[in-house]
């Protein structure tokens, strides 16, 4: 049975694509059969973290015109996934008809991740009408959470089950939101809480996602053991080798930060 999760935030510039592009690679690495679409079809962005080309010959924005099939929009990412990116630079589309057109996938992969637009727009609409589960991804500050409160709430009154809340680019300072104030605002559990990395900003200036750039990472790590959340398996302890390598990063990590 294919289960298709929609990744939604309250606003933008809150590391939502960041998200989704690492999940998908990390879904894939675990040996899942993933499909990840960007339906932000009127600010595509997904396409470009992961370095496809800024013009694909077919988009999702193309499908949802009926001028092709979705499979038609469908790119095999050189990490073992499949991506259906949006067209870059479009300020219109029809996306009435993302639920119908995503339905097409099912019962042919694991996982369908949709990256949704921000905020609560009819775009978000569509992308969260076509899930059947909803992750929400936030920055710890007031202003990004109360935008998250508001696409929970979209999220509740189409009956959407609620996987939880991710807290991104946290900076472990004083005037950071708590896990808990999170929690309390979205009456939602915090599945995972991802520090600011320059890895990570690394990886998008590369155009890769930081669990390829980085994978021995501590927030390559907290990517994988997302991925490992999302496909409902428990996360292998890590080999001797593998706490070398995760301690050396950290060391690494922090002597350039």
């Amino acid at each position: 049975m294919t289960k298709v999760i929609s990744v939604i935030s309250g606003k933008g510039g809150v590391g939502k694509t960041t998200v989704v592009s690492n999940l998908g690679t990390s879904l894939a690495q675990i040996g899942k059969n993933v499909v990840v679409i960007d339906a932000n079809v009127t600010g595509a962005s997904l396409g470009i973290h992961l370095g496809l080309p800024v013009v694909n010959p077919v988009t999702l924005n193309d499908v949802l015109r009926d001028d092709a099939f979705i499979t038609q929009a469908m790119y095999r990412y050189k990490e073992g996934f499949s991506v259906i990116p949006a067209s870059v630079g479009e300020i219109e589309a029809n996306y009435g008809g993302l639920k119908s057109q995503i339905s097409r996938l099912l019962g042919n992969t694991d996982i369908i991740l949709i990256d949704a637009a921000a905020g609560v727009s009819e775009e978000v609409e569509a992308a969260i009408d076509a899930c059947d589960e909803v992750l929400i991804v936030t920055n710890p500050e007031y202003t990004a959470v109360l935008g998250a409160v508001t696409a929970r709430k979209l999220a509740k009154e189409k009956n959407k089950e609620m996987l939880g809340v991710i807290i991104n680019r946290g900076m472990s300072e004083k005037h950071e939101m708590s896990v808990k104030e999170v929690e309390l605002f979205l009456e939602l559990p915090v599945i995972a809480t991802i520090k600011n990395h320059h890895k990570v900003r690394e990886a998008i200036a590369y155009r890769t996602p930081v669990v390829v750039h980085a994978p021995h990472s501590s927030v390559s790590r907290q990517m994988k053991s997302i991925a490992y959340k999302i496909s409902g398996e428990d996360m292998p302890k890590d080999s001797v080798m593998d706490s070398i390598r995760a301690f050396f990063g950290r060391s690494i990590s922090l002597s350039f930060e």
